[in-house]
């Protein structure tokens, strides 16, 4: 190496001048003196020298220097311009007339300022930003770097950046942190040392104060170009010196080059660096320097390099495929002792020819080793051959190694990946496919037998093998030779074969090597051995991992931390994985627990659950599958799932913990690993549910308890405003007074409402009231919104609701606007792209449904007869099956043999494609695809309607009744295959409708179902359903309603709690008393600690307690002013009046004593009779027949007009059928409680609907408990 630096700094002497030149500046002694300047400061040369010179000032109203303050750009441009001027660079004539800066006017009050702005913005120093300079703001170190390198270019005519070309970058940490405008700049100053850290980091967002950037311009003044060093020299090996320039070399045969003591054999420029000569030497000894001379001057010197002899020789490859006419490269690496160097060691290398001939000459050459051992010769051939190539280290052959290179017109053997990827899951296979060419044709070659192994497998002992498979075969080749297993493949007539790897947790790196066959005795025998010259080639390692353990997952918490108690309500999480790339991952399952402790136990310290989402109702606590405290959940096509966390219990909390299994095939193990993915959610806590706001959720007509999103297209959508508790669930016994809907049609067909067709990209807006009683009190709550598309199409819609609903409490609560969306699918349709199994095909080629064919559960498609379109098709063989006859003749076949059958259905553009994916036996046997042929239609039969139950639907029962609706008509069978539709109404006592869908029981069976949810019936009028089928063909073949009714029995009637008054019994007289609160004691008051107090009203009195000492000392005082009318009990004290009655009073007021708090107190009058209790209750909505009226238990029957009454019965109809006003049913029911003598209470009413109970229980005014008082 070079013994010299690569770049020097150069001492200057001289003293400083107050005229600067271009020479250096040297520190001086303190020359300033500023007093915040001390001698030991590390920057005070540079401020004294700098200062001397004239080039900075410090502040002299205050002698200092302030070094460690921010540097301004002002100050900055100031620095530079002096220092610019002092070396004859003259000020701009115009200066002072026309501004480089929008921010620094000519007329500034700083016009040394001005001045300097106008000079280093003519040379280029500084440009400001978007025409502004921004003197005050502080500058950057980046922004400083780029500064001094304009400056030194105004003043030297060539800028730091073009000086450092010439040198090695040192390495910056930090400087990908700076703007790329100023990385040239920053990487010059540390190049040229202007610029040190101890950490190499240049800092270059951080301010400059005006200590460090004294540093810098001292250090940018005194460099010199003639500072960096011009030749860089250095030994490479024992016969190879390298000399680099500043500069490209032009024309190496123009320059000189000399080694004192050693002769030079050749000079060449580098192919990596045209700035590096590279000469070749006579061995040079080792240790010795050698000056080097570059047209007669002295350049450097360096020290020799031994000769290295390598103690191994090995080829790094010892079969190399070559193509003909194309070099080939062979590599061999050599081993040397330690501590010697690797490089520059010549390897010879020899190829034998055809006995010498001129088209296969035999070749030697020699090659010099890298950095890394290892020396490169390439040559190549014109015949097709397979040399034995040795390599040997020059000057010993002993160390040497021998391997092949295969020729060929075309590669020989090639390997390449048919399933792409470097990592492939547990279990999973990669396949792999290789060619074979003949070497002397370059064409294919059949029935050439081939072994496949894994490198990592090979020549290794029975613990390291790895757990790979290829083509199901436990691969391997032990080092002690007692066990060696490969797959063996054979090409095609393409010369291809294929073979598949798999393993678990594994690496493997394919080869695939020649089979040698041997013959003993007549038996050939294939070697299963690996040989490293074989011919082979090797595939790309692949890895085998769970891809699951680099799944990320998310959980998030549908609501606030908060949620309200009970199965039925609780919390949601969503899940969410992801693979490595961001990307969601589909059908994946995820475990889901409660936190578990570090044991990795699930903790059982909650008594939470998990919920099943299709009942509301907890997961049972034991079993296989799901239970309440584990369970499994599957990701959609969007990576996501969700469950319900809920809890029973008031204060109890959960916190969900979600993991991938990697571990087991079926992902479900209870067992959180070390090493699976995993995610803890947020916390949830269960309080008691209260009013927490509105939503508006949707449902199916047929069920309006599971809230739904996705509609069927020939199904309705309900949409409901709530009020809704902190877990987003329906508050009961809240009722909606009004609600407005406004409809958004967001998908492409039409909907309706009520009647009203809304088309896509429309909006309407409708508004639904309850019926309210005489009294302003709710009868029946707004109906709901109910939404269709028009004949059953795929569409969407968005709503958004906003009303009044009346709370617990009686008053209007408005809630704000809420949105929610559905979507509608017509699930008979099929989509662009589908597959699924073919029930039957209709082959004529006219006539309903011609050309057509049928997947199970959808309506027909074409496959063949419409104009513009072009239909293709494949069958189970992959093989295009071209036409339609020939496509007829194939679903022909498939009928014949009773096939089930599974076809693809793809439309792009005007081109049709039906693919057959798969074939198998009909089970049962007869279910095949079936040739459709056409029928004659059955004869019209009249629709038969069936209730369950058949005569009342009693919603007051528990559980509550669902209606059951069946229809029986052959007519509207119309597919043998399909299951159909048919549509009915039901209209309640109100008039009120719905229309309902029923699905057919199966495919043929012409009998159709729908079950009316309790909650759906809930919102329907009492009395008489009527449900009507429009049967457009009876039996007579004409148009007729058919109908059937049954009794709805609800409650209706609506009872509201008044006042409640307790009752009193008869009493003597009591004195007024007054109690303090609890006093020390030893606790002694201090002055100004007092009281008023008045007895009796005899006048007030101030009690001082200064001085006082415990109860006892208040009470003395008291005494001392009301004698007698204080007592000590406990550690309070007690003041009562001398009288009785309502009259007796202690007042105590104005106190200053924190234990005695300001306060009347009254005694009472004495009660002579006792006042008995009475709770007062109002019918606000009319009582139907059949409901009770329950009265702490005892039960009241509502019965119809004529019944005759008894103690618990009483009359709720003016007449047959029609209700009587709530004021006559008070009467009635008021006459029952007073002769019922098993309650407790007497009643009255005041013939305006209210009753009033007084209670019987003796002695008069006995206190008894609140009265409860419902109605089911």
């Amino acid at each position: 190496m070079a013994n010299q630096p690569k770049k020097y700094k150069k001492f200057v002497a001289t003293a400083a001048t107050a005229t600067l030149v271009a020479s250096a500046i040297v520190p001086v002694a303190s020359a300033a003196s500023f007093k915040d300047v001390s001698e030991n400061n590390e920057f005070a040369p540079y401020i004294d020298a700098l200062t001397e010179a004239g080039i900075i000032n410090g502040y002299a109203s205050t002698n200092t220097f302030q070094p460690g303050a921010a540097l301004t750009r002002g100050q900055v441009v100031k620095m530079l311009g002096r220092w610019v001027e002092s070396n004859g660079v003259a000020i701009p004539s115009d200066w002072n007339t026309k501004a480089r800066f929008t921010d620094v006017p000519v007329n500034s009050k700083d016009q040394e300022l001005v001045k300097y702005a106008a000079l280093v913005a003519d040379e280029g120093v500084f440009g400001g930003a978007a025409g502004k300079l921004m003197a005050g703001n502080n500058i950057t170190r980046q922004q400083m770097a780029k500064v001094l390198n304009g400056a030194y270019a105004a003043v030297n005519g060539q800028s730091l950046v073009e000086i450092a070309e010439g040198v090695d970058n040192v390495r910056i940490p930090d400087l990908s942190n700076a703007r790329a405008e100023f990385e040239d700049a920053i990487q010059a100053l540390m190049d040229l040392e202007i610029s040190s850290t101890s950490s190499g980091n240049f800092r270059p967002l951080e301010n400059v104060t005006r200590a460090q950037f004294a540093k810098f311009l001292y250090n940018t003044i005194n460099f010199e170009a003639s500072d960096v060093a011009p030749f860089e020299i250095k030994a490479i090996n024992n016969t190879t010196v390298e000399v680099i320039f500043q500069e490209d070399i032009e024309s190496i045969d123009k320059v000189k080059f000399e080694i004192d003591g050693l002769k030079v054999t050749n000079a060449v420029v580098k192919q990596t660096s045209k700035r590096t000569a590279v000469l070749t030497t006579e061995s040079q000894k080792g240790g010795t320097e050698y000056t080097v001379k570059v047209d007669g001057e002295k350049a450097g010197t360096f020290v020799g390099i031994a000769a290295v002899v390598p103690s191994k020789v090995e080829l790094v490859s010892s079969s190399v495929q070559g193509k003909l006419g194309q070099e080939v490269k062979v590599q061999a690496k050599v081993t040397v002792a330690e501590g010697q160097s690797k490089a520059g060691i010549p390897v010879t290398f020899n190829i034998p020819g055809n006995n010498n001939d001129a088209v296969n000459p035999t070749i030697t050459g020699e090659a010099y080793t890298d950095e890394n051992g290892i020396a490169t010769y390439t040559y190549t051939r014109y015949t097709d051959k397979t040399d034995a190539v040795t390599a040997y280290a020059t000057g010993d052959r002993s160390k040497f190694a021998v391997g092949y290179v295969f020729w060929g017109v075309d590669t020989i053997l090639t390997v390449e990946e048919v399933t792409a990827g470097a990592t492939i899951n547990n279990g999973a296979n990669k396949t792999y496919k290789i060619t074979y060419k003949d070497p002397k044709t370059g064409k294919p070659v059949a029935n050439k037998k081939f072994n496949v192994s894994v490198l990592e497998n090979i020549n290794v002992t029975a613990d390291k093998l790895q757990n790979v498979s290829v083509n199901g075969v436990k691969v391997a080749q032990l080092s002690n030779n007692t066990n060696t297993e490969v797959a063996q493949i054979t090409t095609d007539s393409k010369g291809e074969a294929t073979f598949t790897v798999s393993g678990t947790n594994a690496e493997a790196t394919p080869v695939v090597f020649e089979t040698h066959s041997t013959t003993t005795n007549g038996v050939t025998t294939d070697s299963k051995k690996y040989d490293a010259s074989d011919l082979q080639a090797t595939a790309a390692k692949v890895n085998f991992a769970a891809v699951q353990a680099e799944y990320a997952i998310e959980l998030t918490r549908d609501g606030g931390e908060v949620a309200a108690t009970g199965e039925g309500n609780g919390r949601e999480y969503k899940v969410v994985v992801k693979d490595k790339n961001g990307a969601v991952a589909k059908n994946e399952t995820v475990n889901i627990a409660f936190n578990e402790d570090l044991d990795r136990v699930i903790a059982t310290n909650t008594k939470a659950g998990f919920v099943n989402p299709d009942t509301d109702k907890f997961y049972p606590t034991s079993g296989n599958g799901n239970t309440k405290s584990q369970i499994s959940v599957k990701t959609d096509s969007k990576g996501e799932a969700t469950f319900i966390v809920a809890s029973d219990l008031v204060n109890d909390y959960a916190t969900p913990i979600a993991w991938i299994d990697i571990n087991t095939s079926d992902a479900k193990q209870g067992q959180l690993d070390q090493g699976e993915p995993t995610k803890v959610a947020p916390i949830s806590h269960f309080q008691a549910a209260y009013l927490d706001g509105s939503a508006i959720k949707s449902y199916k007509s047929t069920d309006l308890t599971k809230v739904v999103t996705k509609f069927d297209g020939s199904e309705t959508a309900v949409f409901a405003a709530e009020l809704v508790n902190q877990s987003g669930k329906k508050m009961s016994g809240i009722p909606v007074k009004k609600a407005t809907y406004t409809i958004f049609n967001t998908g492409d067909n039409d909907i309706t409402v009520d009647g009203e067709v809304i088309s896509p990209n429309r909006s309407l807006t409708k508004t639904y009231e309850a019926t309210l009683s005489s009294t302003g009190t709710v009868v029946t709550p707004a109906r709901n919104l109910e939404v269709k598309s028009v004949d059953g199409k795929t569409t969407s819609v968005r709503v958004i609701a906003t009303g009044i609903a009346v709370n617990t409490d009686g008053k209007d609560y408005a809630f704000t606007s809420k949105e929610a969306t559905a979507t509608f699918t017509n699930s008979q349709e099929v989509p662009a792209s589908y597959t699924g199994y073919v029930n039957q095909y209709n082959p004529a080629d006219s006539g309903s449904d011609s050309n057509s064919l049928w997947f199970a559960g959808k309506k027909p498609v074409k496959y063949a007869g419409v104009s513009g379109k072009t239909f293709k098709y494949y069958g189970a063989n992959g093989n295009e099956v071209f036409g339609e006859t020939g496509w007829e003749t194939l679903l022909n076949q498939y009928a014949a043999d009773d096939q089930t059958v599974t076809v693809s259905y793809n439309v792009d553009g005007d081109t049709i494609t039906f693919k057959v994916i798969n074939l198998v036996a009909a089970n049962p046997a007869g279910s095949g695809i079936k040739k459709l042929v056409p029928t004659t239609p059955a004869p019209p039969v009249t629709g038969a309607l069936t209730l369950s139950p058949n005569t009342t639907v009693d919603l007051t029962s528990t559980p509550a009744s669902n209606l059951t609706i069946s229809l029986a008509d052959a007519d509207l069978n119309l597919s043998a295959t399909a299951v159909d539709t048919a549509t009915v109404s039901l209209k309640d006592s109100a008039n009120a409708t719905l229309s309902l869908t029923l699905l057919e029981t199966g495919a043929n069976t012409g009998v159709f179902t729908t079950t009316v949810q309790a909650g759906t019936l809930s919102t329907l009028a009492a009395g008489t359903l009527t449900v009507t089928y429009a049967d457009a063909k009876n039996a007579a073949g004409v148009a007729q309603n058919i109908t059937a009714n049954v009794t709805l029995k609800k409650t209706t009637g609506v009872i509201t709690s008044g006042t409640f008054t307790q009752g009193v019994l008869p009493s003597v007289a009591t004195a007024a008393e007054y109690t303090s609160k609890s006093i020390a004691a030893d606790y002694t008051f201090a002055t100004g600690e007092q009281f008023t107090l008045d007895i009796d009203n005899a006048g007030p009195q101030v009690i001082n307690l200064a001085g006082k000492t415990g109860a006892q000392g208040v009470a003395d005082a008291i005494n001392a002013k009301f004698a007698g009318t204080a007592t000590v009990s406990g550690d309070k004290v007690v003041i009562k009046s001398t009288t009785t009655g309502a009259a007796s009073e202690v007042e105590v007021s104005t106190s200053a004593a924190p234990q005695v708090l300001n306060a009347v107190v009254n005694g009472t009058a004495a009660v002579t009779t006792g006042t008995a209790a009475t709770q007062a209750f109002t019918i606000t909505n009319q009582l139907s027949v059949g409901e009770k009226v329950v009265i702490d238990g005892v039960e009241y029957t509502a019965v119809a007009f004529g019944t005759t009454t008894t103690p618990t019965t009483f009359v709720v109809e003016a007449s047959a059928g029609t209700l009587a006003t709530p004021a006559v049913q008070a009467t009635n029911l008021a006459a029952a409680i007073q002769l019922n003598t098993a309650d407790k209470f007497n009643a009255a009413d005041d013939n305006a609907g209210t009753i009033t109970l007084t209670s019987t229980v003796t002695p008069v005014g006995t206190s008894i408990a609140t009265p409860v008082i419902t109605v089911k």
